[in-house]
Order: structure tokens, then C-alpha cells, then sequence
């Protein structure tokens, strides 16, 4: 009998131990299933996110999860009235992992607190930080079994500096709290944190609680951070919320699709397919001095002179109407075409004529064919091989001027050169 007593004493300290000092409600041992939330849920389900349109915005995230004694007090709330504020907690954090894609980041989840199965820690990452998986998250996240001790919100927050060290690129941290009685000063943390990574880290906070001093506490915690935002448990509570949460944290809106957020680009409204540099600017990929969203002629070789569209042209040379011969003033034009095949011995050309509107369709094509075979015949002339060229016209089909105007003429009557592979 004495030994049956004492194991039940054990069990009484245990439990006193584990509730702290804070008075807990009503943490129904015997009538709560607190590892279950399917009554509570049932009817929600998780919602598919919609990301077209967007792109990822973050490289990696950590969640800080209050399970300190306070969050076993019952959630005031309509619908959860049976549940704890630890309970609900989790159960957000499981529908927000189950509501974000399976994609490339990193994961960290952290809690505080000095719960059953804590090990005497005060705070500690219970997963990662590692390669983001659903079903490690979920793992892990079942493996804080219940909430106790005091609640040491600042030391938690401020473990998030070393994770935060470890990882590159844009960071989000989502503090999941009944904001009530956080000890070791989180705001000093948050201020400490953006001091050391407010230039790629945003803090969110989702607030389980019921005072209101406590809710503005978990919105100055928010803000003191200079980017991210605060929202409640029943903000998240549905799963078109919970899908607005994560696509605001995870995502930005990326109009062009060019990989790049629209408020970070600096040049929108990129074509589809064209790599851009880290602020959404195309690149010039030939080093024509043409970026490649505008570059008509993509590929010219180096050394090519070319006009505002990045296509390579016969710089300088003009025929006069009707003539198709290049004059002797033009030939010195023709050397940096010249020296670029010496110096490329296994690139080939298709030089290409084009003409004006005056005049037939037949006869414009005839003369576009001459023009071209004159430049052609020129190079074979300075050494280089025939075979290595082929010429072409495309008569008036092709300008790139108006042909309205005396210059927009001009501009028409031309040679343009083609690398051919």
C-alpha cells in the first residue's frame, strides 16, 4: 500500500511540476483527446494553394511554438470550446504544413516551454533546420506531447539567430503564442534579430489567446520586426484562410514570370523565356550590348556590329536606288565582317538582302537576292572561303522602317548577316 501511495504522490508532483505556476482552466486529462482535433476540423480541409502567377519568396522558415503551461487553458472561442489553446496551436501548425507546397526550403520547428518530454530544455528545435518534408514536420511536431513551465518566448526567438546564421537567402519566422506572460524579453530578441537579418527575414505572429493585452503584445512582437504581419487563430482557423496566410508568408506576386517578386523587379513586363539578372533585368547573353528581351537576333558573334534590335547588318554600306553593288567608299566597312570570320574559323553566314516598297513585288525580291550576292562576293574576294557563305533576299517583306519616309527608306534598303550553325 505505501508503495502504491508513493507512486501516486510521484504522479501528483509530476503533474504540478508540469502545469508551473500558472493556473490552468480546465486541461481535462480524462475527457480530452488533445492528440485528435477531427471534431474541431472535420469539415475543413486542406486547401490546394494557387500559385500560378506567383513565385516563392523565402528560402527558409522557422516556426516557434509556444507550449508553455498557459497554452493548456482552454480556448475561448464558439466552436473550440473544448479545446485548449495548445491543442488549437498545434493543430495550426499541422494544417499549415499540410497547406504548403512541397517545394525546395528549408525547415525549422522550435518550442518553448517546459512540457512533458522536453528534457529539461527551456527551448529547442524539435525539427531541422533541414530540407523542408511534410511528413517530418508533422512527425515532429507530434512529438511535443503537452504543454508546462514557464514560457520563455525570448530565449526561443533569440535561438532563431543561429538558424538564421546557418541559412542563406530569405527567411520567415511565425511565432505561434497565447502572448501571455513571455519571459526573457522577446521585443529586445525581435530588435536584436533585426539588427542581424532585417534585411531577408520577415516575422509573423498568429495569436492563440484570449486577452487583448496580449494580442497587442503578439502584434507589437509583429511589427517591432519592420516586416511581416500579426494574425489570430481564427484568422487561419478555415482553409481558405490558412491558404491566405501561407501564400502571403511563402509567396509574391510575379506578373511577368520571369522568377523574380514585382516588388523587387525592376524591370517589368519581361518576356516569357528570357533569363533575367537577381532584380528582373534581362541580361545580354550574346554581348551585343542588346539586352535579350529586346535582342531581335539572339547569338551574334562577338565583335558583331549591330542596330538597336541586336541584329547583325552590313554597318555603313547603302545602295543606291535600283543598284545592288557595293562602291569602293563602302569597302572598309565591310573589314569588321572580315576579321570576324578569320578570327571564328568554323562560323558560317547567310548574308541577307532587303529593299524598299518602291517598285514590284518580283523586281524587289530580284534586287534584295543581288545585293546580298554582292556583299557575298566581296568577302570570297578578301580570302574568305565560299563555303562558309550563302546568300539570300527577302525583298520588301522584311523592313524595319517606315517606308513612308525618304529615311525610313534608306533604312529598309539593307544587308543583314545571319550566323548559321
Amino acid at each position: 500500500m505505501k508503495r502504491k501511495l508513493s507512486l501516486f504522490a510521484c504522479i501528483a508532483i509530476l503533474i504540478s511540476l508540469q502545469t508551473g505556476c500558472f493556473q490552468v482552466k480546465s486541461w481535462d486529462l480524462k475527457g480530452l483527446d488533445f492528440m485528435r482535433m477531427d471534431e474541431f476540423h472535420s469539415q475543413i480541409q486542406s486547401q490546394e494553394l494557387q500559385t500560378e502567377g506567383y513565385v516563392q519568396k523565402v528560402d527558409s522558415f522557422i516556426i516557434v511554438l509556444d507550449s508553455s503551461s498557459s497554452m493548456g487553458t482552454i480556448y475561448e472561442d464558439e466552436v473550440a470550446e473544448r479545446y485548449s489553446r495548445f491543442m488549437i496551436a498545434k493543430d495550426t501548425v499541422s494544417r499549415m504544413n499540410k497547406t504548403i507546397p512541397e517545394m525546395e526550403i528549408q525547415g525549422t520547428l522550435q518550442r518553448f516551454g517546459y512540457g512533458y518530454a522536453a528534457k529539461g530544455k527551456l527551448t529547442e528545435a524539435v525539427y531541422g533546420p533541414t530540407a523542408y518534408s511534410r511528413f517530418g514536420l508533422e512527425q515532429a511536431l507530434q512529438t511535443i506531447i503537452t504543454p508546462g513551465g514557464h514560457s520563455p518566448a525570448g530565449l526561443a526567438i533569440g535561438a532563431t539567430s543561429e538558424i538564421l546564421g546557418s541559412t542563406e537567402g530569405k527567411s520567415a519566422v511565425i511565432v505561434i503564442s497565447d502572448g501571455e506572460k513571455l519571459n526573457d524579453d522577446p521585443l529586445m530578441k525581435v530588435k536584436t534579430l533585426k539588427s542581424q537579418f532585417g534585411d531577408r527575414t520577415c516575422l509573423y505572429t498568429i495569436w492563440v489567446g484570449s486577452k487583448t493585452e496580449s494580442k497587442e503584445f503578439m502584434d507589437e512582437i509583429a511589427s517591432e520586426m519592420g516586416c511581416g504581419f500579426s494574425v489570430t487563430a481564427d484568422d487561419v482557423a478555415t482553409s481558405e484562410g490558412m491558404a491566405d496566410f501561407v501564400k502571403k508568408v511563402f509567396f509574391a506576386r510575379d506578373s511577368d514570370g520571369d522568377g523574380v517578386p514585382d516588388d523587387e523587379d525592376e524591370c517589368p513586363g519581361t518576356p516569357p523565356g528570357i533569363e533575367v539578372d537577381a532584380v528582373g533585368c534581362a541580361g545580354d547573353s550574346d554581348g551585343d550590348g542588346v539586352t535579350d528581351d529586346i535582342d531581335v537576333c539572339m547569338n551574334t558573334p562577338k565583335g558583331a556590329i549591330v542596330d538597336d534590335r541586336g541584329c547583325w547588318v552590313v554597318k555603313g554600306v547603302k545602295f543606291d536606288y535600283k543598284k545592288w553593288d557595293v562602291k569602293p567608299q563602302f569597302n572598309s566597312n565591310l573589314d569588321n565582317i572580315i576579321d570576324i570570320l578569320k578570327n571564328t574559323l568554323d562560323l558560317k553566314i547567310r548574308v541577307e538582302g532587303h529593299t524598299d516598297n518602291i517598285g514590284s513585288e518580283k523586281y524587289n525580291l530580284g534586287l534584295s537576292k543581288k545585293r546580298a550576292e554582292s556583299i557575298k562576293a566581296y568577302l570570297v574576294k578578301k580570302g574568305i572561303d565560299e563555303s562558309r557563305i550563302t546568300s539570300t533576299g527577302h525583298g520588301l517583306s522584311k523592313p524595319i522602317a517606315d517606308n513612308v519616309t525618304k529615311e525610313g527608306r534608306a533604312l529598309n534598303r539593307r544587308a543583314e548577316l545571319i550566323p548559321v550553325k
